[in-house]
């Protein structure tokens, strides 16, 4: 099927098209290694990739021209904020907008100071700023997001709609055993502040297939329609998933536009499991949408990478979204075990 397709995208490249889709699945994961929470974000020619804490690195970023190739990450974050703990700092998936001639980096990292219900460092919500996409974010030394729920807030992503500015994260409710459900705030024009008041988005984890949390929740317009995509289910097992709910506009309200989750992991094995915590990206007239997926090592365990995928998400005429995924298994691979 990969040598089909390579085929037929050089067959056609002397038209000025290629099949994209089948070639970015041949290529998944794009890039194997530990890389969670991926968030994507396009500059100049260049679209830079953002992750979770890995081998020492607080916050990762990864480049590419082309989506399919990228480099090795490198650390973005130029230091800790004071308000973090130091040994235990948590700095979770890392989302950036830019704002005017600068880029603010969102991130989710571990109080040294206010505690959750379970007496451990409650999650706040924290920020960064830069000139740079790639590197030398400096962070504000207060979080932007802290006291709202007692046990504390997680999984941050900005949103731009017009000129307004918009915040979504989920209440860290599975750490206690609360429910957990989507929220939203409106930014000022920095990014750096947030206006009014929370609005719950009406999008919890109440289906089946949801398990005990929903989280990592991202916002998408697509021809004036308001999309909530969302993961849930446990991050390490093969339940973890991803869905979508319909919204009446950025503060909602929202409601889950299916009983079943919209990207999964694959009943034929394929040398991975769970995807989840989406990143959305409209780039040359095509959507892709990025997520993590745990590579399966060949004795069928799972091995410590949640590699970055990313595939084509496509629509049909009534305005839903859907996804298709390469039914080969992948050539298999390890997780590097030690940052070059």
């Amino acid at each position: 099927m990969a040598r089909q397709a390579a085929s037929s995208c050089i067959a056609l490249i002397l038209l000025g098209i290629c099949l994209s889709t089948q070639a970015l699945a041949d290529r998944n994961p794009v890039l194997r290694r530990n890389f969670p929470d991926p968030f994507l974000l396009e500059s100049g020619s260049r679209t830079y990739a953002y992750a979770t804490n890995s081998d020492g690195v607080r916050v990762q970023i990864s480049s590419s021209d082309d989506l399919e190739h990228w480099s090795v990450p490198t650390e973005g974050l130029a230091r800790l904020p004071a308000w973090v703990n130091e040994n235990k700092p948590d700095v979770w998936a890392p989302e950036v907008l830019r704002v005017d001639s600068h880029y603010v980096l969102y991130f989710s990292a571990r109080s040294k100071s206010v505690t959750r219900p379970d007496g451990i460092g409650r999650l706040c919500i924290g920020t960064a700023v830069s000139t740079h996409p790639d590197r030398d974010f400096v962070p504000h030394d207060t979080p932007l997001i802290c006291d709202e729920f007692a046990e504390g807030v997680i999984d941050v992503s900005p949103f731009r709609d017009g000129d307004r500015l918009y915040l979504y994260y989920k209440n860290d409710g599975n750490c206690c055993k609360r429910p957990t459900w989507i929220f939203a705030r409106e930014l000022d024009s920095t990014g750096l502040a947030t206006v009014g008041t929370a609005k719950q988005l009406g999008v919890s984890n109440d289906q089946p297939w949801e398990g005990h949390v929903i989280e990592a929740p991202t916002m998408f317009k697509r021809e004036g329609a308001y999309y909530l995509f969302y993961s849930a289910n446990a991050y390490d097992k093969p339940g973890y998933a991803v869905g979508y709910a319909r919204c009446d506009g950025p503060l909602g309200p929202c409601k889950d536009a299916s009983t079943q989750p919209l990207l999964k992991t694959p009943a034929q094995p394929v040398g991975w499991f769970g995807p989840g915590h989406q990143s959305i990206l409209q780039i040359d007239g095509r959507t892709v949408i990025a997520y993590h997926a745990w590579n399966v090592l060949p004795d069928g365990k799972r091995d410590r990478c949640r590699a970055m995928h990313i595939s084509e998400l496509e629509w049909t005429a009534a305005g839903e979204p859907f996804i298709k995924l390469d039914s080969e298994r992948a050539e298999e691979w390890r997780c590097p075990t030690r940052r070059p």
